[in-house]
């Protein structure tokens, strides 16, 4: 007589606070023929797709952990105080808020408070408030990313499969943060040579007796410069923390990105598992693993927002308010052509880069419904209770990010955020003032 006893499945280990353990393959195995060459393609986890993107903040003051590097295991990873990375990020942001109180001292002392300062205030007080918020997240990214390890474990195994028609994780979430990031360098470059041009301009109208460094110091930095004696030394050091500064502006997007990237996977993967049934009946140990996966999916994207849906606040305020200053200033003339190449540059890769990074975002809500549409395939013979309860789970879970529950970043709220930059842009049209061209102003 044949043993019918099942077999004796190993206890997962999980990281606290995950109540739901892993559904084991044996219980569906049998629904799907595995893949035509005998062997699946290995699907990394998403602390591994974004390992070069972590090390890519890093480079810039950003994310301070150490031990990344080195292992697949988020559970090694810390944010030491004794490390290079964080004496790097404190050493930046230290050097971040002393700008900042020497603007503050600046723009009072001015006499009067246009746009250009509040643009100049917002943007550095937005910075400050990214490194900080980045480096409380790295306190606790063994956590953050241990938790997310385990909750997709299962979509990195049999019978859950890459999804088909797209590049490997790994692959696009470099292809789409490189791939920003180069465009960022390119519009940082174009905004240094703007100004190195304007500089040239200004010194053809108003010979001062100073140098070409110092006057171009002192235009670009008047707030530093009136404080601190200048000193190329200071200038440089200047610059390159403006370089720090505008990098962490772009890289929050591209953070938030890669992030949503990994969420949204895991749902597609899940889909196209349902569409792998084809309609036929399946035992209801598949629907009970099934139903157990996307809630251990809808509580991961529940925890996600949790950990980062102040970071999609505030940068969602971020991009809004500077593509509505960048809309008011496209009335000015520039006074070069090279300026002119920038602005419509910088103005076109804002309005890009805030769009991707809703539309990446919203397709997690996305991909979340469409398991719906596909249960519904399934004839009404193969009705059980745990398919019932997965049909109510995916109809009724709000599986979206959110910025601090303020908003659901969904498809709509494109078209949302759209609109009401236009209504802001045609209140500013008639209410602020143009800003003049400082260009022929020979005072420092």
């Amino acid at each position: 007589m044949l043993n019918m006893t099942p077999p004796e499945v190993t206890p997962v280990k999980r990281f606290p606070g995950v109540s739901r353990p892993p559904s084991t393959p044996s219980t569906a195995l049998a629904e799907e023929t595995p893949p035509a060459d005998g062997a699946a393609e290995r699907e990394c986890s998403t602390h591994e797709a974004v390992a070069a993107v972590i090390f890519m903040g890093q480079l810039f003051s950003l994310i301070p952990i150490v031990g990344y590097a080195r292992s697949t295991d988020p559970r090694d990873v810390r944010m030491r105080l004794r490390s290079v990375q964080f004496v790097y990020g404190c050493v930046t942001l230290f050097i971040m808020l002393t700008l900042i109180i020497m603007l503050c001292v600046h723009t009072a002392h001015e006499p009067s408070f246009g746009v250009q300062q509040a643009t100049s205030l917002v943007y550095y007080a937005i910075i400050v408030f990214f490194m900080v918020e980045l480096m409380l997240l790295a306190r606790n990214w063994s956590q953050i990313m241990g938790r997310w390890y385990t909750d997709e474990a299962p979509f990195r195994t049999d019978p859950y499969r890459p999804p088909s028609r797209t590049l490997p994780f790994r692959r696009k979430v470099h292809l789409i943060a490189f791939g920003v990031m180069l465009l960022a360098f390119v519009e940082d470059t174009l905004n240094f040579v703007s100004a190195y041009r304007l500089n040239e301009l200004h010194i053809r109208y108003c010979p001062h007796s100073t140098g070409f460094w110092k006057n171009f110091f002192h235009r670009e930095h008047p707030y530093v410069l009136r404080v601190i004696p200048y000193h190329p030394v200071v200038g440089w050091t200047i610059e390159l923390t403006m370089r720090i500064a505008k990098f962490t502006w772009h890289y929050v997007d591209v953070f938030i990105i890669c992030l949503s990237l990994g969420l949204q996977r895991r749902f597609v993967q899940f889909n196209e598992r349902l569409e792998r049934l084809d309609g036929q009946p399946q035992p209801q140990g598949v629907w009970r693993a099934l139903r157990l996966d996307y809630v251990r999916l809808s509580e991961l994207v529940t925890f996600v927002d949790e950990r980062f849906s102040k970071l999609i606040l505030f940068c969602c305020a971020n991009d809004m308010f500077f593509i509505t200053v960048q809309l008011f200033n496209s009335f000015d003339l520039k006074p070069t052509t090279v300026t002119t190449v920038y602005f419509w540059y910088s103005l076109g890769f804002l309005i890009g880069r805030c769009f991707l990074m809703l539309f990446v975002v919203s397709s997690i809500s996305r991909a979340s419904e469409k398991p719906l549409e596909t249960l519904r395939r399934f004839p009404s013979t193969n009705w059980n209770l745990d398919l019932r309860r997965l049909c109510d789970a995916v109809a009724t879970s709000e599986n979206a990010l959110s910025g601090k529950r303020f908003f659901f970043v969904r498809r709509p709220l494109i078209l949302a955020m759209a609109g009401t930059i236009i209504t802001y842009e045609l209140v500013l049209l008639d209410q602020v003032k143009k800003i003049p061209d400082t260009t022929r102003d020979c005072n420092f």
